[in-house]
C-alpha cells in the first residue's frame, strides 16, 4: 500500500499551485498537505518540502521486510501519524515520540 507524504509549500507564490499527476495542490506557506507518494517527488523537484510519509496509527509502515510494502520501517524512520498529530520515529522496536522518548 502506498504511503502519503506530508509536504509544506514553497515561499514563492508561483510554485504554491501545482498540478501533478491530475492533481491539484495549492497551500500557502506554513500549511501542510498530504500528497500520494507518487505526486512527492515532483513537488519535491519543485520546491515543495517533503517532511516525511504520513498517515493514520493504523497506516504505519510495517517492520517486517517480507511483505510487499514499499516501505519498511527501519531505526531512525521518521512518520507523521495524522491520528496523533506528531512526527514520531522507529528506534528498532518502538514507535517514539521525539520529545520525550515516550513509546506511541
Amino acid at each position: 500500500m502506498p504511503l502519503n507524504f506530508r509536504m509544506l509549500p514553497p515561499p514563492v507564490v508561483g510554485q504554491q499551485t501545482q498540478t501533478v499527476n491530475g492533481r491539484r495542490y495549492s497551500a500557502a506557506p506554513g500549511v501542510a498537505v498530504d500528497v500520494p507518494d507518487m505526486d512527492a517527488a515532483i513537488l519535491g523537484a519543485n520546491g515543495w518540502t517533503i517532511c516525511a510519509p504520513s498517515g493514520t496509527t493504523a497506516q504505519r509502515p510495517t517492520t517486517n521486510p517480507n511483505t510487499n510494502s514499499p516501505y519498511v520501517a527501519a531505526p531512525s524512520f521518521e512518520y507523521f501519524d495524522t491520528t496523533l498529530s506528531k512526527l514520531i520515529f522507529w528506534d528498532g522496536a518502538t514507535w517514539r515520540d521525539p520529545n520525550n522518548g515516550n513509546a506511541v
